[in-house]
């Protein structure tokens, strides 16, 4: 891995014991091993604290991930931690943030505004409510472990949510896991647990990786020993089965990634940069035809405006909108998609840089073109 633009994995399943808190630490540790200049993040959505137990002093940190989200930006709150991982504390209230949350972008503006740049992997709890919403929705890829049927059902309802999201079913892929080849059928078909759950998975369709990961009790109890430290399975089980698999897994992972923005450079120039609320409601042209798309605009720099759309948009489209200042004066400038709620500004900055500085003569900023 050599990009630097900030790509997202969650894991995801409405089903608890399958693996999903292990396969996330164990990614993160693989993908900063394999390769040490590149930035790994970790974050944790549930009341669990394994994260912090694995990567973290020992002692309680702040902010913590509620928060930080309470705040709207995790940069205060990402720390680094052991095994060269960053990390962002746990918190024991974190449910409360289902009543507080009211949209499923809320993680990834978060992730956005902290300016970290690297690989981030989301650990999720076992529910499909608002914030595993925010997990999927700020994902890149989402891996959805699959150890039985039970579970293979519920990773079905993930695919209906990305349906929902407009999201293409690619975005998200099944990982068989805790897969026991102990579990035989003789008057089946299919003649062992992995084959039978292969079988019902390509029958409905659905996008999946080959590699699976074993059951392995050794595995299992990297959890539990007398430090009180969960251990990764790369410290203590280097030449395992398991270890081989999550090896290969994360290949298959890293080529499933989408590439790189080409734009990223502009993102990342655009956090660099001031920003300022500027909530608005714009209507633009989409480059590729006559289509027009509505715009719930949040916030704008020299660089990109912060926007939600009416319509799904693909990464990479141009936008042409015309921005206003706090005196009516419109301003009509490119942008291209970076993310479905990013746009950078092509060319010169120089109409984004007139509005900001229109903005700027209002007490209160963004006041005037909401």
């Amino acid at each position: 891995m050599t990009a630097r633009s900030l790509r997202v994995i969650a894991v995801a399943s409405n089903k608890g014991g399958v693996g999903k808190t292990t396969l996330a630490v164990n990614l993160a540790v693989l993908a900063r091993a394999s390769d040490p200049t590149q930035p790994v993040l970790l974050i944790g959505l549930d009341d669990q604290n394994l994260i912090d137990r694995m990567f973290g002093s020992g002692e309680p940190s702040a902010p913590n991930i509620a928060e930080a989200l309470r705040s709207g930006d995790l940069a205060s709150a990402i720390r680094p931690g052991r095994h060269g991982i960053h990390y962002v504390p746990t918190s024991p209230g974190i449910a409360e943030l289902k009543t507080e949350i009211a949209h499923e972008k809320v993680l990834r503006h978060a992730l956005e505004r902290s300016g970290f740049s690297g690989l981030v992997l989301v650990d999720t709890k076992s529910d499909l409510e608002i914030l595993t919403q925010n997990a999927l929705w700020a994902s890149d890829l989402a891996l959805l472990p699959v150890s039985d049927e039970t579970s293979l059902l519920e990773a079905e309802k993930v695919f209906r949510l990305l349906d929902g999201f407009g999201r293409p079913r690619e975005r998200a892929r099944i990982v068989l896991s805790l897969v026991d080849l102990r579990i035989k059928y003789r008057n089946e078909e299919h003649g062992d647990v992995l084959a039978l759950l292969l079988a019902k998975i390509r029958a409905r369709g659905l996008p999946l990786f080959e590699t699976f990961l074993s059951r392995s009790p050794r595995i299992e109890a990297l959890h539990t020993n007398a430090g009180g430290r969960p251990i990764p399975v790369l410290e203590q089980a280097r030449g395992s089965l398991v270890c081989g698999q999550l090896l290969h897994l994360l290949e298959d992972v890293l080529r499933a990634l989408p590439a790189p923005d080409p734009v990223a450079e502009a993102r990342i120039e655009r956090r660099a940069r001031p920003r300022v609320p500027y909530r608005a409601r714009l209507v633009a042209f989409r480059g590729s035809g006559s289509r027009l798309v509505q715009l719930e605009a949040r916030d704008l720099s020299r660089s990109g405006l912060g926007a939600s759309a009416d319509a799904p948009l693909a990464s990479g489209e141009r936008l042409h909108l015309a921005l206003r200042n706090a005196a009516d004066q419109p301003a009509l400038v490119w942008a291209r998609v970076v993310r479905g709620d990013a746009l950078a500004f092509e060319g010169s900055p120089a109409p984004a840089a007139q509005v900001l500085e229109g903005l700027a003569q209002v007490s209160e900023l963004g006041a005037s073109a909401s």
